[in-house]
C-alpha cells in the first residue's frame, strides 16, 4: 500500500468496481446500521518508520490510534486492536478489546482470521467485522455503511475497497462466517488481497474524489510530515 506523501491532493481516478455513490441499497442490514465489530489492524513493524510503533505516532496532536479509533466507534458496535501482543495504548481507547492475530498465521491475514474467529464464536455466522488499519488517519467515516451496501447488492460475504486504481484490502466489512475460508486460503496465500478474492470478496469504490485519499497509509516520516501539511491547511 502506498504512503501519503505518494499521492496528489486531488481527485483519484475510478477504476472497475461496484459503485455504490449513488446506488439503492439492499439485502441484510445490521438493526443497528453498524458492524457487530470494528477491528484495528496494529500488527505492523513499522520498518519505514524505524520500528516505532504507528498506532503511537502523533499527527495534529492526536496519535494514530486515537485519531482511527474515533473514526471507527460510530460505525460499529464494538472496538478492538489485532496484533500479536497487546499494545500498550490499547487501555486508552475506551471498552475496546485486543484480539490476538491467529496462531501459527503472519501477516494482516492473522489479523484478520483472528477477529473473524472470535466475532463468529461470540455473535454468530452473520455477524458482520468491519476492519482497517492504525495508519489511516482519514478513513471514510461512511466506510462500513457503503462498503456493506456494495456485500448486499452483489449478495457477497464481504467487500473490500478499490480506489484510485488498486486494491486496498485492509479496509473491509466481512461475516463472520469467511473464517473456515479465510484460513484454507492462507493455507497457501499470504497477501491479504488474494485471501479475499478467495473468499468471495466484492469490490467497492464509492470514494472517487475525496480529498485528501481516504485510504492512504502513514509508512514514513515524509508521509507523517505530508499529512501535517494538509491538516494545516484545512
Amino acid at each position: 500500500m502506498r504512503g501519503f506523501a505518494d499521492y496528489p491532493l486531488s481527485a483519484a481516478r475510478a477504476g472497475q468496481a461496484i459503485d455504490v455513490s449513488m446506488t439503492a441499497e439492499s439485502g441484510r442490514k445490521t438493526l443497528s446500521g453498524k458492524a457487530e465489530l470494528a477491528a484495528i489492524f496494529a500488527g505492523g513493524a513499522g520498518r519505514r518508520m524505524g520500528g516505532t510503533d504507528k498506532g503511537a505516532i502523533v499527527l495534529g496532536g492526536k496519535p494514530l490510534f486515537r485519531i482511527v479509533a474515533e473514526r471507527l466507534a460510530p460505525q460499529a458496535e464494538k472496538l478492538a486492536v489485532l496484533a500479536p501482543g497487546e499494545p500498550p495504548w490499547l487501555e486508552e481507547i475506551p471498552a475496546a478489546r485486543w484480539i490476538r492475530d491467529a496462531a501459527g498465521k503472519e501477516g494482516p491475514g492473522a489479523g484478520l482470521l483472528g477477529a473473524l474467529q472470535f466475532l463468529e464464536k461470540e455473535h454468530g455466522p452473520d455477524a458482520l467485522l468491519l476492519a482497517a488499519p492504525v495508519d489511516a488517519p482519514f478513513l471514510p467515516v461512511d466506510l462500513f455503511e457503503k462498503l456493506d451496501a456494495a456485500r448486499r447488492q452483489a449478495d457477497a460475504p464481504a467487500a473490500i475497497v478499490r480506489h484510485s486504481g488498486g486494491l486496498h484490502p485492509v479496509f473491509g466489512v466481512w461475516r463472520a462466517s469467511c473464517a473456515g475460508i479465510v484460513e484454507q486460503a492462507m493455507e497457501q496465500e499470504r497477501a491479504l488481497h488474494r485471501i479475499a478474492l478467495k473468499a468471495g470478496a466484492v469490490e467497492c469504490e464509492a470514494w472517487t474524489g475525496a480529498v485528501p485519499d481516504p485510504f492512504t497509509n502513514l509508512n514514513s516520516p515524509e508521509d507523517v510530515a505530508a499529512a501535517e501539511t494538509f491538516l494545516r491547511k484545512l
